[in-house]
């Protein structure tokens, strides 16, 4: 044991009290020794109380608040001094670490992905509001329950379970990831993988994919749509094919002329479908095969109005209403063009022979162009309206195949006018007939 260096101011009083007790065994003996002794350590020992006292009151007192030290004399003013530098060493570690900690939390919170922190029971120690919200969890109530309580989805337990499993690594665990519906929001697809951290613990991760799940269903959709769309004139035109080989060669010209002008019908179908892709692709991918210009717009119309006259065979009343003053349009004639040309087109193909096809230019009082298309025809009910700029959505789709359509006009309409900047208006009606309007921003728009 090393004793503490003479220097020490622990070591002033006991000397007094030698010193005293020999002065009093000098001169009164030894009671006068025993008694000035006695009374000295009493006296020490008192002293050490109270300090101890002091020192235990400081040591309960709360932790939700730095508080000082008492200070000490003696020996204890050392003892204490050295407590204190030690306590502020520990308080301003501790004020580091939940500077840290907050700073992690407020940084959890600013992502956009949920997290969890889960403890090596997979109980829950903290989650962020994303993560809160996706998956219906309350922290001040579900702090320290098993996620797998809350989150009762059968392939998330089972994810759970797979990722104790021992015989998977770290790295297996990190790479896995589980897509669940919000449990909060069942429209919503959220991603899940797990990140081991320290001893056991994990870090829940949970992004939204809702928009890419979408993506994936459109594109599957999309394959499927195409590969019917192009099966059933294939399928035709294979069949008349393997008819014309195993004909007889006496077969009457008539016949088979017939059948070539079936075949050539279902190649041009094929063939306008895979220019409408083409064209729906490079209007996807924002290349323009020209620059945007300003064009005069009533020559543009006009042409159009004698083309659908010449689709509709005579068979309708087809009508232009123009201001007098001549309007110009700032964008690409020819998408805008192949926009409207799809607006007439289907109007041809849905209004019964002898009906009314209107088209029209308007400047409303905004400034915003209106190239609208009033028809006469069948109508469409309410529900199908959203979504009818879908691709190869049809309302009928017998009818629509019978008439030529390919399912892409109104998807080519929306991609050009939201490259000008502009927007579709439907109104229809079952029986009275359809309205749709290409309605263009007014910095596009000007009168000459």
């Amino acid at each position: 044991m090393t004793l503490p260096p003479p220097h020490s101011r622990g070591w002033v009083l006991p000397s007094i009290i030698v010193v005293l007790t020999l002065i009093a065994g000098g001169l009164g003996g030894v009671w006068a020794a025993l008694i000035v002794l006695a009374l000295g350590f009493a006296g020490v020992t008192v002293f050490h109380l109270v300090h101890l006292y002091r020192l235990q009151r400081w040591a309960k007192s709360s932790l939700d608040h730095y508080e000082p030290l008492p200070e000490g004399i003696g020996g204890w003013g050392d003892v204490l001094a050295a407590l204190s530098r030690r306590e502020k060493k520990r308080v301003a570690f501790q004020t580091t670490q939940k500077q840290m900690i907050e700073q992690f939390r407020r940084m959890a919170e600013a992502l956009p992905d949920g997290v969890i922190v889960l403890d090596e029971r997979r109980h829950i120690e903290w989650a962020n509001l994303r993560a809160q919200q996706w998956l219906a969890i309350n922290l001040e109530k579900d702090r320290g329950q098993p996620l797998g309580n809350l989150v009762r989805i059968p392939e998330f337990l089972r994810f759970l379970a797979d990722e104790l499993n021992e015989t998977l690594s770290v790295d297996e665990v990190a790479q896995r990831t589980l897509v669940i519906p919000s449990v909060f929001d069942t429209g919503k697809s959220i991603a899940l993988q797990q990140v081991p951290f320290g001893r056991g613990g994990r870090l829940l991760l949970a992004r939204d994919v809702t928009q890419y799940e979408a993506a994936a269903r459109l594109r599957r959709d999309f394959i499927a749509s195409v590969s019917h769309e192009l099966k059933t004139p294939l399928t035709v035109i294979v069949g008349f094919l393997e008819m014309l080989q195993e004909a007889p060669t006496e077969m009457p010209e008539e016949t088979r002329e017939h059948y070539f002008d079936l075949m050539r019908t279902q190649a041009n179908s094929m063939q306008r479908l895979v220019d409408d892709l083409l064209t729906l692709s490079a209007l996807e991918s924002g290349a323009r095969a020209k620059e945007e210009e300003w064009f005069a717009l009533t020559p543009l119309l006009q042409l159009l109005q004698q083309q659908t006259q010449a689709l509709s065979q005579d068979k309708h009343i087809v009508t232009l209403t123009v201001p007098e003053e001549e309007t110009q349009i700032y964008g690409v004639r020819d998408e805008l063009a192949s926009a409207f040309n799809n607006l007439l087109t289907n109007a041809v193909r849905y209004t019964p022979e002898g009906g009314k096809i209107e088209l029209s230019w308007t400047i409303n009082e905004e400034g915003r162009g209106i190239f609208a298309v009033r028809d006469t025809g069948i109508g469409i009910a309410a529900e199908h309206l959203p979504r009818l700029t879908e691709r190869f959505y049809r309302v009928d789709r017998g009818r629509s195949r019978a008439s030529g359509g390919t399912g892409l006009g109104l998807a080519i309409v929306k991609h050009v006018l939201l490259r000008h900047q502009g927007e579709l208006n439907i109104d229809s009606r079952i029986g009275k007939g359809s309205i749709f309007s290409a309605i263009l921003p007014a910095v596009r728009v000007k009168k000459a």
